[in-house]
Parts: C-alpha cells; structure tokens; sequence
C-alpha cells in the first residue's frame, strides 16, 4: 500500500534532481540536491534548432534522467510506460511516488496553455483523488497541486517537443544500499562531465552546440519570422513576433524552467565546490568560481529575454539576438576553461 504520510512535498531547483531527492527523502534518506544533479553526470548543454518558426530548444544537459547518481548510491530504478490512468494508479499503490516525465507546457497549472513545450520535464506523482484526478508534487511550486487524468495523459503522451517527448515513461525508485562517499564517486563523476561536454560526439551537445547556437541564433531574424500564438509572463495566449517568442522561449529556458536560474551553471558550481570541500583540491574550487560566472552572464541574458516586454521593436529584437551569441560565446570560453582545467586532474 502507498503510504503517502512518508512523501513530503519540498520545493526543489532542478525537477529530476529534486524529484529523486524527495523520494529518497521519503525512505528516510536525505542528500542535497547539488549532489544528487553532480553525480547524475547529465549537466552540459544542448541545442536542437527547430523547424521554420517553431522555438529552437536549448537545455543546460545533455541527458535526460541519466540515473548515474541512482548507480552510485545503490538505489534500484524501474522504469515503466504505462499508458493509462489506471497503470499508473497501480504504481502508486506500492511507491510513495513515481517519478513522471511530462511534457511542461501541457501541464495546467504553469498557465502556458500547450503554446510553449518541453518534453523533458518530470514531476513526482504521489497519489490518485478517486478515478479522475492526481495528486502532482511539482519542485518548482510551493504546494501539490491537483491535475486531472486526462490532463496528466495529455502531458505524458505529448509530441510536441522532439526529440524530447515524454514517451509515457516513469519510474519507480528504492531505497539506497549505500551512501556515496563524495570524495571517491565526486571525482569520477567530474572527468565524466568533463568528457561529455568537451568532446559529446554530436554537435548539437557540449561546447560544440553552444557555438552552434552562436551561430544559428545570427539567421533568427530571417527564419524566425511572421505573426504567431503565444503565452505572455501572465498566462495570458497573445498574438507576437515569432522571433519574439523565440527570444522569450529562450529566456525562460534559462531562467524558468527548472534550472534554478543560469541553466544549471550555478548548481554545478556548488557541486564542484562540494567535491572541492570532500577532497581538499583546490582546483575543484577555481572551476566552482568559473562556473559561477558563466552563471551570471547565462542570467544577465535570460533576465534580458523575460524583461523584453510584449511587444518590442523588431531593432530591439535584433539587438537581442546579438546579445545571446555574444553571451553563448563568452560562456563557452568560460566553460571550455574551467573544464580543461579539470581534465588534468
């Protein structure tokens, strides 16, 4: 039976770190969520360019639910799509949550009304009311919130953010055999991010797809163009500019969507700061502040996309797209240093 007494709701920065957090918390063990996100190794960057008009995405990962940190700690994980209320229902009974990718812009409650998407997204759900509602725990809210089934199915089925759609997937997490010993696994998880982000293998990941962004976001003015539907900061559907929505899109995928601000960068200055403190080697530390200032200027940027307005000028618009190559490209100085600094070690 789910004994949901066990699950408390505990507002979180990044929805997977502080999802599996709260369900760890759950069984009685409580890690901070900088550790969890540094030893799931997903941090880095990602750029996929969309098709005409439609947003280009740009995620602070490169991994969608990698469930290293999982390994490290001995937690066993299952993974399941069930496909009805009713399936997931049956998951519940014997968890106190399971974990549940949806897509976040069909989720009611973020008043984004299906006009901006991303599939990568996850909640905890903890229980059903009756046979036609969830309860949802959502980190980047105060309180559960009440979220229908047919909502729900809407969310975790969605197409409408390849390649990151949700799939119906969820999981089911243990307990832990073992705590980590961060002075041991904190490394190790380093090197992997260090690898992944400097040489990913596809140039739509790592260092490779921040300088594509560089570059791509130059032609938004000419391929981002024409009158279309979206949602303004209020939840409000409204007729904009498509690169407007473009630059807004963006900006909250910096500051708004579960990144705790910065796309991560400060969270892994923290973690970095963490293995600094568990090891005694300074150099840990030297990338913390890098990381921290590639944080402020990944800010300063998203903070200037959301500030944008309503309905700016097309020359402020362009203006914009000049500040996020710039932005991109400083950031990636900083990051591709702190992270060959770290290869040495």
């Amino acid at each position: 039976m789910n004994d949901t007494g066990r699950y408390a709701h505990r507002r979180g920065i990044h929805c997977e770190s502080a999802c599996q957090r709260a369900v760890l918390a759950a069984g009685g063990y409580d890690v901070d969520e900088e550790i969890v996100f540094g030893l799931d190794g997903g941090f880095g960057f990602s750029f996929f360019p969309a098709n005409g008009a439609a947003p280009d995405i740009v995620v602070g990962k490169q991994t969608i639910m990698p469930l290293r940190a999982a390994r490290l700690m001995g937690v066993e994980v299952a993974a399941h799509t069930p496909k009805s209320a009713d399936g997931l229902a049956e998951l519940l009974a014997a968890a106190p949550a399971v974990l549940t990718r949806v897509d976040l812009g069909l989720l009611p409650y973020w008043n984004l009304e299906g006009r901006t998407s991303f599939g990568g997204y996850f909640v905890n759900v903890v229980r059903p009311l009756g046979t036609d509602a969830f309860e949802v725990s959502d980190p980047a809210f105060d309180d559960l919130v009440r979220v229908s089934a047919a909502e729900l199915q809407a969310a975790r089925s969605s197409r409408n953010s390849p390649p990151l759609n949700p799939d119906w997937k969820v999981y089911v997490l243990g307990m832990p055999r073992r705590t980590p010993q961060l002075e041991r696994v904190g490394p190790v998880a380093v090197r992997t991010l260090c690898r992944e982000v400097l040489k990913p293998g596809s140039r739509n990941l790592g260092i490779p797809g921040m300088r594509l962004l560089a570059t791509t976001a130059a032609s938004w003015p000419q391929t981002k163009h024409g009158e279309v539907e979206d949602v303004d900061l209020s939840g409000r559907v409204v007729r904009t500019d498509a690169l407007a929505r473009q630059l807004l899109h963006l900006g909250r995928q910096i500051e708004s969507f579960g990144t705790g601000g910065g796309l991560f960068r400060p969270m892994i200055g923290r973690y970095l700061t963490r293995v600094a403190d568990s090891t005694g080697e300074a150099r840990y530390a030297e990338a913390a502040d890098r990381f921290h200032d590639s944080g402020r200027l990944w800010s300063n940027l998203g903070s200037a996309l959301l500030g944008a307005g309503a309905a700016p000028a097309r020359d402020d618009l362009k203006t914009l797209v000049d500040a996020v190559a710039d932005t991109a490209r400083s950031a990636m100085d900083v990051e591709k240093r702190a992270l060959t600094a770290l290869t040495t070690l």
